[in-house]
């Protein structure tokens, strides 16, 4: 379970010196430092459990949402998270994993966010949708639609008929929140596919 500083030093008041014990604590093996001020006690605790307590508000997206999702392939993805407001990319490497962190735009930030609870802990990751968005708010600009579809099929590696799972509906709820080219070329694609109709034509697709 995480905990910080403060809630183990309230644990730990009878001790003397509670920060000694915490110290000691971490020399037996009974606490694991996330970082500074934040430890887990049991060392094969999932990355994907402690992301949000590194560093916030911040939740899980980009690259590692689309492959958990089953979008992309590529599995071994370091656990990328997106925040608003930080500027710089944020990179923290762990005995647990690395962690990476980007901006995005803070109108979008809180759209499309689903919260999931395992094992006693909960953490929040971008719906399909929204890791796809994120990720090519990321991204270098495209030029025009077939740069867009090098960087979505290429670049990033999603799947030719699996970008078609997504919910059309809901990337054109939020694309305009993020001010960027790339969104405007996903809408455009999916019009050129779908036509007008966009949604029913998506749910025809999938059948």
């Amino acid at each position: 379970m995480i905990k910080t500083t403060a809630i183990l030093i309230s644990e730990l008041k009878g001790y003397v010196n509670p920060k000694a014990k915490i110290g000691r604590m971490v020399e037996n093996g009974d606490l694991f430092p996330i970082i500074r001020g934040i430890y887990e006690d049991d060392p094969k605790t999932p990355a994907i459990y402690l992301a949000g307590s590194i560093y916030g508000p911040s939740y899980i997206s980009f690259e590692y949402a689309l492959s958990y999702y089953g979008l992309i392939t590529k599995k071994d993805w370091p656990i990328t998270c997106a925040a608003y407001g930080k500027r710089k990319e944020k990179l923290h490497e762990t005995m647990f994993g690395t962690f990476t962190y980007r901006d995005i735009p803070k109108d979008a930030y809180p759209k499309e966010l689903v919260l999931h609870n395992e094992n006693g802990y909960c953490f929040i990751m971008a719906s399909p949708e929204k890791a796809l968005c994120d990720t090519l708010y990321n991204s270098v600009p495209a030029s025009n639609l077939n740069e867009l579809k090098d960087l979505l099929f290429g670049e990033i590696g999603i799947g030719k008929r699996k970008i078609f799972r997504l919910d059309p509906a809901v990337i054109f709820s939020i694309a305009d929140l993020y001010g960027c080219r790339n969104l405007h070329l996903l809408k455009s694609f999916l019009r050129k596919k779908y036509g007008r109709n966009y949604t029913a034509a998506f749910k025809d697709n999938t059948k």
